[in-house]
């Protein structure tokens, strides 16, 4: 038997060297990509079971009730609107009053739909408000609005709305 030439011994070592190599980056890569994708199923199945549990967040709890309100109000269902804002404004302003108010505001009457993208909410002892703002879509424009809530028997209702800042409709004092 001849003696293998040192050549072909380095070529066929360094072959099967890459080739053990590239196999087990490839096992490597596959059961890790496997692992990986377990986790992130398993992180998205608890994510899902959180918001279930959880409920709605703040801010669609506020939007819930801002939408309906300006659909109401825009349409002209001043009684409907009404019975959304909160006792201390009911008790400080009548339906007469609030009904004047809303006509007397041309972006508010003309409301069509309320986009909310900010909250805060502010707690003192066992009390607390939820601020809520965002964009009104008016027939006479967009502008800025804002809303003060209160909770009231586990739901939110509300106590001030203000347009660029200014309030149009406040519970707080009667007029």
């Amino acid at each position: 038997m001849s003696k293998p030439d040192a050549s072909k011994v380095l070529v066929w070592t360094i072959v099967l060297g890459i080739t053990a190599a590239v196999g087990m980056y490839l096992l490597v890569h596959k059961i890790t990509q496997s692992s990986r994708e377990a986790a992130l199923k398993q992180v998205e199945a608890e994510t899902k079971q959180l918001e279930q549990r959880r409920g709605p967040s703040m801010l669609e709890a506020a939007a819930a009730v801002a939408s309906p309100f300006i659909a109401h109000v825009g349409a002209g269902r001043y009684a409907e609107a009404y019975a959304m804002l909160a006792a201390p404004y009911r008790g400080a302003v009548t339906l007469e009053a609030f009904t004047k108010a809303c006509r007397a505001s041309p972006l508010l009457a003309a409301g069509r739909s309320v986009t909310l993208n900010r909250l805060r909410q502010q707690s003192a002892g066992a009390s607390a408000t939820i601020e809520a703002s965002g964009v009104l879509d008016s027939g006479a424009g967009a502008v800025p609005i804002g809303f003060v809530f209160l909770p009231e028997a586990g739901r939110l209702r509300i106590l001030v709305v203000s347009l660029a800042g200014v309030p149009v409709l406040q519970g707080v004092a009667p007029r």
